[in-house]
């Protein structure tokens, strides 16, 4: 009996300790971004009286005690040994050799209140702008090629379809927005993403500059009249995680003009020699030599005056753009410090028409980087 009880003291001393312990450690942590899971974390809320009252900020106390979680790294790997899969950090392996971002974690209630108020923003920042507003979102991999998620992952397409609602519901009614899912699916295209990276492919892509032109009242050419489009092994971005070990087949990546696309290029309104058109075996190398901070191109065709907003998702539209566009301009700013805001090239270029993607490989619709991309 005597044993029995110590036991019982041990382990309740122990258990009790154990949370004091996370509670202790977590409450001191505050970090911005994971590493491991590619995404923001919610760190805590500013503490006040008033705010106690708020359901709010309990929300945002819940989902920042669990993103600031002490050793939440290694609790997720050992979720995933569980699991009986393996947790590769920034890709997951599933059928036919597709390769995927890590299951998005689901937002609490509080993420989709400042969704809708990101997008009172877009809409206010885009009321002052002399230009016609694009808003294109495009889902993660997973969100759309769900038939060869591995079998314990969740798809992003439940949160995705939430986010688009919520969008859709708060955006001006003068703002054009596209869902890159219906493009896609509405043309019955599956291999929208290369199998081992998080981009569109090239088909996929002419969808989306198709559909920008109904918009902007500009003629599409014919992709495969314009370009010889290139099949290579792609080194994609998941594969570079997973140090090359999953064995890919040829896919259509880069595009060779058919005739010469005559154009100026000037990086941070410097001439440069960058190609567009680029050889190689990753999306870098195929699409305007990567990402830029601030791109123009002239071709002087007489057509209209675009410009993309936003990270590496807009290379491949702006280079399919560049035939059918008098200027394109293309601004990434999470590169772009010189704090010239959208506007500033809208009357510098005289631009037409904005196409704005906040889209990234871990959310479609990040608020952080959406609050970044407009340049504010």
């Amino acid at each position: 009996m005597k044993d029995n009880k110590i036991v019982k003291i041990v382990f309740v001393v122990s258990f009790f300790s154990i949370i004091v312990f996370f509670m202790v450690t977590t409450l001191f942590n505050n970090e911005k971004v994971s590493d491991l899971e590619r995404r923001n974390l919610e760190t805590f809320p500013e503490f006040s009286f008033k705010a106690l009252t708020s359901k709010e900020f309990y929300d945002d106390l819940t989902t920042a005690f669990n993103d600031q979680l002490e050793l939440r790294n290694v609790l997720i790997k050992g979720y995933f040994l569980f699991q009986f899969q393996r947790y590769y950090g920034d890709a997951v392996i599933g059928d036919n050799n597709q390769l995927y971002s890590p299951s998005q974690t689901i937002p609490s209630s509080s993420y989709y209140n400042n969704l809708e108020k990101a997008i009172l923003k877009v809409n206010q920042v885009f009321d002052d702008i002399n230009a016609k507003f694009i808003f294109l979102s495009i889902p993660r991999k997973d969100a759309y090629m769900t038939k060869d998620l591995p079998n314990t992952y969740n798809s992003s397409l439940d949160i995705y379809e939430r986010q688009v609602n919520i969008v859709k519901n708060t955006l001006s009614n003068d703002i054009i927005f596209i869902d890159a899912y219906d493009v896609f699916a509405s043309n019955d295209i599956y291999n929208c993403y290369y199998s081992n990276d998080h981009h569109i492919t090239p088909r996929c892509a002419y969808l989306l500059y198709e559909e920008i032109n109904k918009y902007t009242n500009t003629e599409s050419y014919d992709l495969d009249e314009m370009f010889y489009v290139e099949k290579t092994i792609v080194n994609g971005a998941y594969n570079r995680q997973l140090g090359q070990s999953v064995k890919s087949s040829l896919e259509e990546l880069y595009l060779i003009p058919k005739q010469e696309i005559k154009y100026t290029r000037y990086e941070n309104d410097e001439l440069s020699d960058k190609e567009v058109y680029g050889v190689g075996n990753s999306y870098e190398d195929a699409y305007m030599g990567g990402d830029m901070a601030y791109t123009r191109i002239e071709t002087n065709n007489d057509g209209k005056n675009i410009m993309f907003v936003g990270s590496s998702f807009t290379n491949i539209l702006e280079a399919l753009a560049i035939p059918s566009y008098n200027t394109m301009v293309s601004v990434d700013y999470r590169h772009n410090d010189t704090g010239n805001g959208i506007d500033y090239y809208v009357n510098k270029y005289d631009i037409d028409y904005v196409v704005f993607i906040p889209a990234q490989s871990n959310n479609a619709f990040s608020i952080e980087r959406i609050n970044l991309y407009l340049g504010k």
